[in-house]
């Protein structure tokens, strides 16, 4: 276990030296360290490890981009079971007065920084300058805090939490209408209620009770605009038992009374776009009818099928002059270039059309919370490694997402702050029939789009070739972030990619 916090205080950590070497396939080598500690770090492929200090033994494996911690006075045999040499940097340093942990255990753990770090501690030819010398000092306490952390919270035990919350977050999408006990749902958890809210928090941006607010209040916005209920019965069905509560806690988030936003959209929309639908969504707004990509290869049939739902309101994407007209003659028109700018400020737009700004501001600050969370996450687990964007539709047809097109661009490199490969800055959207043609561009690690009904054997696959077109690089790291088909540019399509980025990070603690 860890050494008391009283004691930690006085340990020194000197830096001594770095050793890098492969191991090549099917072998096996042997460290020792004597009054120093080491961190091993595994740069290509994954090892096994065997790990004895005096009589106790403990034996895990080390991942590619991983570290390891190996005490004073330990026998390490690493042993390469891959099909392609494995890859390491040992790091050496001195802990005075006492050693680092108490306890004989194998910790494997990650900090993203590192890669960028290797360099300089190849750097290290045995006659240091004084900069340098400093420079790794710096690093190596960064190593011990990452290891210390980790070491208060194992895996298995955070992996548990996690898996809580996100039973929970799914429980109260389900189930917003039933009463719900915060401080039982904390306790059946398994960890302290701080602990609980703070994971909570962790994974969605908010806390339990803004969370089930959230979805509540999202809930009521549908049934005001889309039926005839009454508000007393849509507070009821919400979760909420007392409908002049309801009813101030409505307009305190949405800048006007339920009866007010139930008047705004009590209007017949047709939707001519799936791209549009998608931002009247997070207002609460579901069209009468909305026609699916690929309706004005029939325009006939699909202006029968408006004029038969009597729209008061027709929203259309570009269309020809002949289709506008004939649009126009069945209701009033939007016509949204729904391609030539950012989709927050088309929401803001198509919120204009009902007078509900103030519902929309609400949602996208909402959005702007849960982006500043899964930044975080990505700064923990991407540091600043490029990562190319890449939609895998299958096995013969990829498109490159770059920063010369809007879509993706302004939420993952913009939003979320993942850092563009070099390549990235000079594309738009590049359509490819092979991963060999994306492995083509200079970048190392990819994050896949793939969609929702994808199977895990597509995804391992992927992750597989990837790996084996890569296989001179030191780092080959492969990201899987689902989506609803098809992958469209607007509000409620970013909001499900945020929370299926922050869930994947989480479960896959890469």
């Amino acid at each position: 276990m860890l050494q008391r916090h009283e004691s930690m205080r006085p340990l020194r950590l000197d830096y001594i030296a770095a050793e890098e070497f492969k191991l090549p396939v099917q072998r096996h080598k042997e460290l020792f360290t004597l009054e120093e500690h080491a961190f091993g770090f595994v740069l290509q492929e994954k090892v096994k490890i065997h790990l004895q200090v005096s009589e106790q033994q403990r034996t895990g494996t080390a991942l590619c981009g991983e570290l390891f911690m190996l005490p004073p006075h330990s026998r390490c045999a690493l042993e390469n079971r891959n099909t392609a040499p494995a890859h390491l940097l040992i790091i050496r340093f001195q802990c005075t007065p006492r050693q680092l942990l108490d306890d004989v255990q194998l910790y494997c753990f990650r900090m993203p920084q590192i890669r960028s770090w290797i360099q300089n501690f190849l750097s290290d030819g045995g006659s240091m300058e004084p900069a340098l010398y400093y420079q790794l000092q710096s690093h190596l306490y960064a190593m011990v805090a990452a290891l210390m952390m980790y070491v208060q919270k194992p895996r298995e035990m955070e992996q548990d939490l996690v898996d809580y919350v996100e039973q929970t977050r799914q429980y109260m999408l389900r189930s917003y209408q039933d009463a719900m006990d915060m401080e039982d749902i904390a306790r059946l958890s398994g960890a302290s209620p701080s602990r609980f809210y703070q994971a909570f928090r962790r994974q969605t941006g908010l806390s339990p009770h803004k969370f089930i607010t959230k979805i509540r209040l999202d809930a009521s916005l549908s049934l005001l605009a889309n039926t005839m209920s009454p508000v007393i019965d849509v507070a009821h069905s919400v979760g909420y038992p007392d409908e002049y509560y309801f009813s101030r806690l409505f307009k305190k988030h949405m800048g006007m009374t339920p009866t007010d936003y139930a008047a705004r959209t009590k209007k017949k929309i047709a939707c001519l776009s799936p791209v549009l639908r998608g931002d009247l969504a997070v207002l609460g707004i579901t069209p009468h009818l909305c026609l699916e990509r690929g309706w004005m290869d029939e325009p006939a049939q699909a202006l029968k099928a408006v004029a038969s739902s009597e729209p008061e309101l027709i929203l259309t994407p570009p269309v020809t002059e002949e289709i506008f007209r004939a649009l126009g003659e069945i209701a009033p028109v939007v016509k949204i270039e729904w391609k030539k700018y950012p989709w927050k400020e088309r929401l803001m737009d198509i919120s204009q059309l009902f007078d509900l700004s103030s519902i929309a501001e609400r949602w996208l600050s909402y959005f702007d919370m849960k982006v500043e969370n899964a930044r975080f996450h990505i700064r923990q687990h991407l540091g600043q490694e490029p990562v190319l964007l890449v939609h895998a539709s299958n096995e013969r047809r990829f498109r490159v997402f770059g920063m010369q097109m809007k879509k993706m661009k302004d939420l993952f490199y913009d939003d979320l702050q993942v850092t563009p490969p070099d390549p990235a800055h000079h594309i738009g959207a590049m359509d490819v029939t092979s991963l060999s043609d994306v492995a083509a561009l200079d970048c190392d690690n990819v994050l896949f789009l793939v969609g929702a009904a994808k199977s895990e054997a597509f995804c391992d696959h992927l992750a597989e070739h990837w790996k084996e077109l890569k296989q001179t690089r030191r780092s080959k790291r492969c990201f899987f972030i689902r989506h609803d088909d098809p992958l469209l540019y607007n509000a409620s399509a970013h909001d499900g990619l945020v929370d299926q980025t922050v869930q994947y990070l989480l479960r896959s603690g890469t």
